[in-house]
């Protein structure tokens, strides 16, 4: 089970490609899987906090599907939604029949996109992939995205079947079939996700992706606890750990030979007000992520439902639940409030445009919610003095980059995907000034 919250953010932008806006679009991590051939030490879906698994049906039902169709059509009608994202998810999504993968794919596509964008995304552990499987990711051009935690010594360690045997050599065969699939243009390029791990050499794990994977499109992710972990007293690991990427990293920027999604947006939001206004608008909506289990049940990203059971309603499901009522809800609105609102720690703080307080998930703290900045403050401080003495190096004057990051975040939460209470409420506001 990897981390959601890079799932929806694998698709590289080239060099001077503006990143697609998302402030009229939501993502929609889809659980048509609730069980898994592999049994991954760190996984919280299944061996940590979350257990809703135990309760849910271990293979979504149709009439989940079909209500789902019916649940983004009637946002479409009360909110403007214009696009939508659905990762079909797990568990490990291909896990049930393929028929039945396809029936979900199809009711979804014949359902969906006569009424607003639709682009289908699918997050494996590489394993089952085979022949069959292409055809349907090429049929229905489904974004395949494979979860693999670097060399074979790391990777085998964590991720392992039930039986305690390392999935390696499964993985990375699946990998090369998507690959060649993707390079012969039978489906989209294939991106991949690793959990970052400071017991590794990062620059080694990153070398490995890059030159004996041939993987040049990945991310590394960070963990998704927050305040009530040890996280914040782990920075100088943390620090070696990036140092070890970025030396790597940065070494193979010439000619666009690696793009990793957390590093580059920094590098390429510091060089352009036009990709620093992108990133502002995609912070902005850094929790444009809800959840529907296998049973319907609807909630917000996974990183943040697993942090606290008091975050997850098992009531509120798409059957007797809108998307227009869901982002009216408490929590939802709470997570709005927290992106808009400078967390305590960031005052005065150079890298906030970039950062914007870090992650919802890291600055998460149980009775405190997410008023703090992210437990990987120090990190990401590091990270970004990285990047902009690389670019200074390169020829970028100090000028033109404080420049780009003094400016305050151009775009706001509220002002995205949100309710139609809200926006109308913001629209007395502004009534109101004016007869003021």
């Amino acid at each position: 089970m990897e981390y959601v919250h890079t799932f929806f953010k694998i698709n590289k932008i080239k060099a001077g490609e503006i990143m697609p806006s998302p402030r009229k679009g939501i993502d929609i991590v889809l659980k048509i899987s609730e069980r898994c051939n592999l049994a991954c030490t760190y996984c919280y879906f299944f061996f940590q906090e979350m257990d809703t698994h135990k309760e849910n049906t271990a293979v979504i039902k149709m009439s989940t599907v079909e209500q789902l169709v019916l649940f983004v059509r009637q946002a479409v009608d009360e909110i403007g939604l214009s696009s939508v994202n659905i990762g079909l998810h797990g568990g490990e999504p291909l896990l049930m029949k393929k028929s039945h993968f396809e029936n979900i794919c199809r009711t979804l596509s014949e359902g969906i996109k006569p009424y607003c964008s639709l682009k289908l995304m699918c997050q494996t552990n590489g394993t089952l992939v085979d022949d069959q499987w292409l055809a349907i990711f090429e049929k229905y051009q489904v974004h395949v995205g494979v979860s693999i935690d670097g060399p074979k010594a790391i990777h085998d360690k964590s991720r392992i079947d039930h039986n305690g045997k390392g999935s390696y050599d499964e993985t990375v065969r699946g990998i090369r079939m998507l690959a060649e699939a993707a390079k012969s243009g039978r489906i989209p390029s294939t991106g991949a996700l690793c959990v970052a791990n400071v017991e590794a050499d990062g620059g080694e794990l990153v070398k490995h992706m890059h030159q004996e994977l041939g993987i040049k499109n990945f991310d590394l992710l960070f963990p998704r606890e927050g305040h009530d972990s040890s996280l914040k007293q782990q920075q100088d690991k943390w620090i070696r750990y990036f140092k070890e990427v970025l030396d790597y990293w940065s070494e193979n920027q010439k000619n666009n030979k690696l793009y990793m999604n957390t590093l580059n947006r920094i590098l390429e939001m510091m060089l352009t007000e036009q990709h620093a206004e992108c990133l502002d608008e995609y912070k902005s909506m850094q929790h444009n992520i809800i959840n529907v289990s296998s049973e319907g049940q609807l909630g917000v990203d996974d990183n943040i439902l697993s942090l606290d059971n008091a975050l997850l309603d098992k009531n509120v499901t798409i059957f007797n639940t809108s998307l227009n009522q869901f982002l009216s809800s408490q929590l939802w609105q709470s997570l709005i409030t927290a992106i808009d609102e400078k967390p305590q720690g960031c005052d005065g703080c150079e890298w906030f445009r970039s950062c914007r307080g870090g992650a919802l998930f890291n600055r998460y703290q149980r009775g405190k919610g997410f008023k703090q900045n992210t437990v990987f403050c120090e990190t990401m401080d590091f990270i970004h003095n990285y990047i902009a003495q690389y670019l200074v190096d390169k020829g970028l004057s100090l000028e033109e980059l404080s420049n780009v990051l003094s400016k305050d975040p151009g775009y706001l939460a509220k002002n995205g995907l949100n309710t139609t209470i809200a926006r109308a409420a913001a629209r007395d506001v502004e009534i109101i000034r004016v007869s003021l």
